[in-house]
């Protein structure tokens, strides 16, 4: 037993097993990938890592699985696979997060795969001699069972823990959640969640914190293009500076033991040795800007919620890419899901209700943000809107 003291939780109590993996390297390797990626570009404080989430998405999975374990919803074996699952559910994670991760994606390895290629290495075999079997372990984290809407669910000991925690390091008021109402009210299903009704207030802080959080933080438009930016140097990195790393190299990585040290550091260390070889080529400018925090602009920009409006972004994109070069142009949409109201029922003393039958602001918050936005570096900033 080993405990740690977290900023957020306070003391966090580790059992001899999750000792064990919180300090193989593949773990603390999480202590050097920043947990909101380039964050810290617009909120100095945003330097917290993964480490410290898993450490603290384990706490809050100890805390419901108990509150199931007395509840007779699981058992002791099924409370030990959902703490060790949610203590290693961000193995698989890039440097810097989802902006290198976007680049691995288009050839077919996200997080998920790559967390269950670390998992099959010696990792399984930790697990297996405390009598887990491994195969559970990653059948829980990409299932679609009530224990797996624990992890990786409506309302997640993931977002739990990182709703807080970065709000906390980003300084954003945004992101607080009385946790422990939350917790005690909340019950699990395998096709979603139920609330009681005393706790829904906590319910709708939660998802009006994701909202919130997901337009000041997450998709930032500054933080934003940064991450567009550094995906753009980071592909030339891999075709001019000799920096080659394939997916077949990241497997590579892993039999050999050196995945551990592939880490915002190690992507920091390409650059600077891409810009020492060259300093005057087109790469290295963009290294310099994005190390300068000289990054792209937003010159287009809609955001919308659930229905679709009329949009012009594919006209402007295609009016941009007339003028403007390819490499200089970043365009982005994506439609994230806030919260899906099927998938929530109310309980209240004598029966329980779909949330269309309860009044509250849930059935307001929106289910879908719609972020579409056009970027383009900064030289080419005036000329674009002039075209637009």
């Amino acid at each position: 037993m080993k405990r740690i003291f977290d900023e957020v939780h306070g003391s966090i109590e580790l059992d001899d097993l999750s000792v064990k993996l919180a300090d193989l390297p593949e773990f603390q390797r999480l202590r050097r990938i920043r947990q909101t990626s380039l964050a810290y570009t617009v909120y100095p404080g945003a330097n917290h890592t993964r480490f410290s989430h898993s450490l603290g998405t384990y706490y809050l999975a100890d805390k419901i699985g108990n509150k199931l374990l007395k509840e007779g919803a699981i058992t002791g074996e099924e409370l030990t696979l959902v703490k060790i699952s949610a203590l290693i559910h961000d193995l698989g994670q890039f440097p810097f997060s989802h902006a290198i991760e976007s680049f691995y994606i288009t050839k077919g390895l996200g997080n998920k795969e790559l967390r269950d290629l670390i998992l099959k290495s010696h990792i399984s075999d930790i697990l297996d001699d405390y009598g887990i079997d491994h195969k559970k372990v990653r059948d829980l984290l990409n299932g679609t069972s009530m224990l797996t809407s624990v992890i990786d669910g409506d309302v997640d000991v993931d977002r739990m823990d990182y709703l807080i925690r970065d709000s906390t390091h980003t300084g954003i008021q945004l992101g607080r959640i009385d946790l422990d109402r939350l917790i005690f009210t909340i019950s699990y299903r395998e096709n979603g969640i139920s609330i009681q009704d005393k706790g829904i207030i906590s319910l709708e802080n939660f998802y009006l914190s994701r909202l919130h959080m997901y337009q000041a933080v997450y998709y930032h438009k500054t933080i934003l293009g940064y991450e567009l930016f550094l995906r753009s140097i980071y592909s030339k990195l891999l075709e001019e500076c000799e920096t080659r790393l394939e997916v077949e190299d990241i497997k590579e990585m892993i039999e050999r033991g050196t995945f551990p040290y592939w880490d915002d550091e190690w992507v920091f260390g390409s650059l600077y040795r891409c810009y020492s070889a060259n300093p005057n080529s087109t790469t290295s400018q963009m290294i310099k800007d994005f190390l300068d925090r000289r990054g792209p602009k937003v010159v287009y920009e809609e955001i919308s919620y659930d229905n679709e409006k009329d949009t012009k972004f594919n006209e402007v994109t295609d009016r941009l890419a007339r003028h403007i070069p390819q490499d200089s142009l970043y365009p982005f949409e994506e439609k994230i899901s806030i919260l899906d109201k099927s998938r929530i029922r109310v309980m209240t003393k004598d029966r329980e209700i779909d949330l269309d039958g309860y009044p509250t602001l849930l059935r307001s918050i929106p289910e879908r943000l719609i972020i579409r936005r056009v970027y383009v570096d900064r030289r080419f900033v005036n000329r674009a809107r002039e075209i637009i």
